[in-house]
């Protein structure tokens, strides 16, 4: 088989049978530019297993593609096109991504696109908000499931049969003023605004934030 250089193989391509294209393409001894190189594949993909087989030998050199010749090759095979837009990241631009959305893993244009600031194509941005409002919905539902429900409190009118019953709580006595600083003692703090589970509520035992400092909440410890 006479061996081929690529200026050899490209400057007599146009000139041959289809049959010779193919039958000289394994003499190949080097790959030209990365323009001529797709010129050569599109060429051929009437034929997509050679197609394909100079496409691999493309991207195993890692040839450079712009986004025109891309969106043409990428029907010859999904992973080789994957393979083939990484290589050629630092040609493409805003709109080849557009217009790869849909030729090529979703996950290789967002890649592409953080590697090279470039904006999401559109439907991205879309789906990416959906993905983000669809994480906050969640995140506000197992909140809602899991926050404690305040307790229920007597009515005056149950309150007041029980006392005429002697089943009132024993008389406790008044607690000391709040001085509105933490003293460290939250267990026996008296009930006043504290912050869980993403809410403000009223009440005491909180685990993190309440008006008077305490486990560093917006007040002033001591």
């Amino acid at each position: 088989m006479k061996k081929y250089t690529w200026e050899e193989y490209y400057e007599d391509f146009w000139g041959w049978a289809e049959s010779t294209q193919v039958r000289y393409l394994s003499g190949l001894t080097s790959l030209g530019p990365a323009d001529q190189v797709a010129e050569v594949i599109n060429q051929l993909q009437l034929n997509e297993p050679v197609a394909r087989r100079l496409f691999r030998k493309a991207v195993d050199a890692k040839l450079a593609f712009n986004g025109s010749d891309l969106m043409e090759m990428a029907g010859l095979d999904e992973t080789l096109a994957n393979a083939a837009a990484r290589n050629s990241a630092a040609r493409l631009t805003a709109q080849d991504m557009e217009d790869l959305y849909g030729l090529i893993d979703d996950e290789v244009i967002i890649e592409i696109c953080r590697q090279r600031n470039l904006p999401l194509p559109e439907y991205l941005r879309e789906e990416e908000d959906d993905v983000e409002l669809d994480a906050i919905l969640e995140v506000n539902t197992y909140l809602d499931d899991y926050s404690p429900a305040p307790p229920k409190r007597k009515g005056l009118l149950a309150a007041f049969l029980s006392a005429l019953s002697g089943g009132g709580e024993p008389h406790k006595p008044n607690p000391q003023k709040h001085d509105g600083h933490c003293n460290g003692d939250c267990k026996n703090c008296p009930p006043h605004y504290g912050y869980r589970y993403g809410r403000w509520y009223y009440g005491h035992d909180h685990m993190w934030g309440c008006e008077f400092g305490g486990n560093k909440g917006s007040g002033s410890m001591d």
